[in-house]
């Protein structure tokens, strides 16, 4: 079965924000992500957690992780 994709649309749109930290590589790949689809940054970081929230899979740890 093939893997669920995250697509980006161009756009442009403004909202309110909150401040997140995040990996200083993360941020740099998420730079080139903004200057490939002309989004933000904000509307980018929000559509990943959108799709992690939906899709996300909770397991219980086995003890030899």
């Amino acid at each position: 079965m093939a893997k669920p994709r995250l697509v980006l649309y161009k756009e442009k749109e403004v909202k309110n924000t909150r401040l997140v930290n995040i990996d200083a590589d993360l941020h740099a790949q998420l730079l080139d992500l903004k200057h490939d689809t002309g989004l933000s940054i904000t509307k980018i970081v929000e559509r990943f957690i959108a799709y992690g929230i939906k899709n996300v899979e909770i397991e219980e740890r086995r003890d030899d992780e």
